[in-house]
């Protein structure tokens, strides 16, 4: 795919996803037709997940919390702490794709992967719907 169309592919991409009236109201099985939108978005983790993803180990619990930041944000994987919410954010590559998305857009820590990635669509900005876009071919 060429800069161009991934660019333009981006940008309908964000386009959609802050559109919340194009978004689908939930049912099993659409993940499987579907672009995969849920993970262009930014995503706010807990600590937890973090321990869980391997970005942190159990012994982190015993710093402070600014060291834990500190430690978090060593990573590739997570750009900032937000102290009012207390909750990390992912990284996204340019094309507003998680870090963690491999180049096929398969999850590369699917087994470990975040509780807000596990909730979704349960949880975000308009719980039980999603940002569904059916594969192009």
């Amino acid at each position: 795919m060429s800069k161009k169309n991934r660019l333009n592919t981006a940008g309908k991409i964000q386009e959609h996803l802050k559109d919340l009236n194009r978004w689908s109201l939930y049912k099993k099985g659409m993940c499987e037709t579907c672009e995969g939108l849920c993970c262009y978005m930014p995503v706010e983790i807990k600590t937890a997940d973090l321990i869980r993803m391997g970005v942190l180990d159990e012994f982190h619990l015993e710093l402070s919390l600014k060291e834990q930041i500190k430690e978090a944000l060593k990573h590739p994987g997570v750009t900032r702490y937000t102290p009012s919410t207390e909750k990390f954010t992912l990284a996204q590559k340019p094309d507003s794709s998680c870090f963690f998305l491999d180049a096929h857009k398969r999850c590369t820590i699917y087994d470990k992967r975040p509780d807000t990635c596990r909730n979704h669509p349960k949880i975000g900005p308009r719980p039980n719907y999603c940002a569904y876009m059916k594969k192009e071919n």
